[in-house]
């Protein structure tokens, strides 16, 4: 069966693209999943409310940060009476994962009633896999971080804080991604940082990954010396669209190499971080970036073509203490995680499909070496 690299269309705009995205959907009923707080920033709230108003549109207009199985709840329950053709998908991954959650979930639930322990179940289970119709997705991603608009994968966390579930199929890509860097201008620098570091994680773990090829190393690399020479310089100018430009390309271009191997450790060691004391993914994923990189450099083939992209910058731990600079410190400590929760990270460590995905076989007590040695 013919498998594309890449079978999301994508297309750059900009925010009278977004706009003629929202007010051109014509007869198709179409549902808008995107935080209220976000439609207020870009001026489209009462655009939407009209959409509503006129028929044609649904809203959900809750879009939590890390949506849980409750999250998943609301959204479907909100739907639950339409019949959406489309969801326009408005905002960060959190958002874009969300409207996976109901493109995956909408019709397999349509005749039950919907509680958390049946979302619980089908995400266990990946009942969602069975034949059944899905609703197509326009992501507009508002963040240049996750690439959850060019991937099958959406992240839903456990509302009791015990384990991450991966809604995980290809029914789940986007039909079309519309790229807006000027969405990207509202981010405040830590969510610019946060972001940023989780697209950088993507791009180095897809370089070593498992199923890893030579067209994904070369996009990784590309991806991967673009965030490392243009975060710095979003970070010091925030407000400049071409520097947040490059970003979202770049972001793109990491999006969609991890799309093809998915992530390894560094990914595996974020989850309880972030799940056990609320961090910033992509903060929790940068922790262990560069103790993971001198780890699996002996296993990685091109690995001296990936280190020279990090010394061209400085080296890994020099780039990051530097870009972070004046933001935060990427130390646990820093973040208030006590010393004496590190062996409960340890425990929640080993999510599989991601550290067993790693070239390397990394052991329990080497995690506690790297967590201590960014501590």
């Amino acid at each position: 069966m013919y498998n594309p690299f890449c079978s999301v269309e994508i297309e750059f705009s900009n925010m009278q693209g977004l706009h003629d995205l929202i007010n051109t959907g014509g007869d198709k009923k179409t549902l808008i999943v995107c935080d209220v707080f976000t439609t207020d920033i870009w001026g489209i709230t009462d655009e939407i409310k009209a959409g509503v108003a006129a028929g044609h549109l649904a809203w959900v207009d809750k879009c939590p940060g890390n949506p849980t199985q409750q999250d998943v709840y609301n959204a479907l329950m909100a739907v639950k009476e339409l019949d959406p053709v489309q969801i326009i998908a408005i905002g960060g991954g959190s958002t874009i994962d969300l409207a996976k959650a109901v493109s995956a979930f909408h019709h397999l639930f349509k005749d039950e009633e919907i509680t958390i322990p049946l979302i619980t179940r089908a995400l266990k289970e990946k009942s969602y896999t069975a034949p059944h119709p899905f609703i197509d997705i326009i992501a507009v991603p508002s963040a240049a971080g996750t690439g959850s608009e060019v991937t099958q994968f959406a992240t839903i966390w456990d509302v009791d804080k015990v384990s991450k579930f991966s809604i995980d199929t290809k029914e789940n890509y986007a039909k079309k991604a519309v790229v807006i860097p000027e969405l990207t201008l509202s981010l405040p620098l830590r969510l610019t940082l946060s972001t940023g570091l989780d697209a950088l994680s993507h791009a180095v773990e897809s370089f070593w990954a498992k199923p890893t090829n030579y067209l994904v190393k070369d996009i990784a690399l590309r991806a991967i010396d673009m965030i490392m020479t243009y975060l710095p310089q979003v970070l010091a100018d925030p407000k400049n669209l071409e520097l947040r430009t490059a970003m979202s390309r770049a972001a793109l271009l990491a999006g969609m190499a991890f799309a093809k191997t998915r992530t390894t450790a560094c990914h595996s060691i974020s989850y309880p971080i972030t799940m056990q004391y609320g961090l910033e993914h992509g903060l929790a994923c940068a922790l262990s970036l560069d103790a993971v990189s001198k780890i699996n450099r002996e296993k990685t083939a091109l690995a001296d073509m990936l280190f020279e992209v990090f010394e061209k910058h400085g080296g890994m731990r020099n780039w990051l203490d530097a870009t972070c600079e004046g933001i935060v410190e990427l130390r646990l400590s820093y973040f208030g995680i006590p010393k004496e929760g590190i062996d409960g990270i340890v425990e929640g460590t080993f999510t599989k499909g991601r550290m067993d995905n790693n070239p390397v076989d990394i052991k329990p007590e080497q995690v506690k070496e790297i967590l201590l040695s960014v501590y």
